[in-house]
């Protein structure tokens, strides 16, 4: 009897030791495997230059922060083609295929509950860019961040280039001489956050400097040059020698509107201002074609998003050095380039 307990305690102990050293083995192997990140990127539209040139940054800086902290890092880019209800399910399914982070640029601002209810029940953080979505959306669950720029800014900024033009040659840009400044709007989205704010502030700024304006037309063309030029050419039909400024909601439009004037062949070719600060605008400032544009810093948004996601994957919460406005929020500052800074920003490129 005494033989057969020994015999079994001596199973026992040889049972436990091939168990903890399986263990310890597993253990090993897990401590030598890189750490892998994944992350999920969808994009609301993919023929949108400025939010491509975001996508691009985001890329590249992942695989940089990547290779800094030694870890793997996988992203999955997809597009919603302008569909909230396929930008949904495209969500769900990163968070199906468990990955650690999502970043969103929406569809439509006004209807993020989908991927919010999803993304709090899997508790899964979502980084929203470029589109900004309601303040009270974004309080909905404590995994919710959202970087992009004041659209106020810009339309500041894009009323003060008109300010110091009309300032230095109010006689060459009001050519029929009658003291009022005739403009055409050409507006982003219908609703657009960005759209509406950059409008609205950019020509209170030059009525605030003491100008008058008259406005001749507001068009939407949904941050697209073939729309721009289309509705631009439409008002130029209408007004063929009376518009005197186009204010533009970003460089896109801005260079549709350019390529109605060039069509057209109107004489005396009216102030031009845009926002994004993209290299073909860059090329026409620094010829003089167009007026200004407001810089909206696609590689810093890019390099913050990115930096965002591998933070909240690794530690839970935002870098310590990227400082958010009410831990929700990062806003890049936007940069005015005109002809006497342009130089700076083209041979940089």
């Amino acid at each position: 009897m005494n033989k057969r307990r020994l015999f079994v305690f001596g199973i026992a102990i040889a049972v436990a030791v091939c168990l903890f050293g399986g263990y310890h083995m597993v253990q090993s192997k897990e401590s030598t495997e890189p750490r892998v990140i994944r992350v999920g990127i969808t994009m609301y539209n993919q023929y949108d230059p400025f939010t491509e040139e975001i996508r691009h940054n985001i890329e590249d800086y992942l695989a940089v922060y990547g290779d800094e902290k030694d870890i793997e890092l996988e992203s999955t880019v997809v597009y919603s083609g302008k569909n909230q209800l396929v930008q949904n399910d495209q969500v769900i399914d990163f968070i199906e295929k468990n990955y650690d982070v999502i970043c969103v640029n929406l569809v439509d601002r006004t209807d993020p509950s989908v991927i919010i209810e999803a993304a709090k029940s899997a508790d899964v953080p979502i980084i929203f860019f470029n589109r900004e979505l309601v303040e009270d959306d974004l309080k909905r669950f404590n995994k919710l961040y959202y970087v992009g720029a004041r659209p106020e800014d810009s339309g500041q900024m894009q009323g003060q280039i008109v300010i110091d033009a009309l300032d230095e040659r109010f006689d060459e840009i009001d050519v029929n001489g009658d003291g009022i400044i005739q403009y055409v709007l050409l507006e982003g989205e219908a609703g657009h956050q960005d759209a509406i704010l950059r409008s609205r502030v950019s020509v209170e700024t030059i009525k605030a400097a003491g100008y008058e304006m008259e406005m001749l037309g507001d068009e939407i063309a949904n941050w697209d040059r073939k729309q721009a030029q289309t509705k631009m050419t439409s008002l130029l039909a209408g007004y063929p020698r009376q518009i005197e400024l186009v204010l533009a909601n970003d460089d896109n439009m801005a260079l549709g509107a350019l390529d109605a004037l060039t069509e057209f062949g109107v004489q005396n070719d009216p102030l031009i201002v845009g926002v994004n600060g993209q290299e073909e605008v860059l090329a026409d400032i620094a010829e003089g074609k167009i007026e200004g544009t407001a810089l909206n810093n696609a590689q810093e948004k890019g390099r913050i998003i990115a930096e965002l996601a591998v933070g909240i994957a690794m530690d839970g919460r935002p870098p310590e050095d990227i400082q958010m406005v009410d831990g929700k929020y990062y806003y890049v500052s936007y940069e005015r380039i005109d002809n006497t800074n342009v130089s700076q920003y083209t041979d940089s490129q």
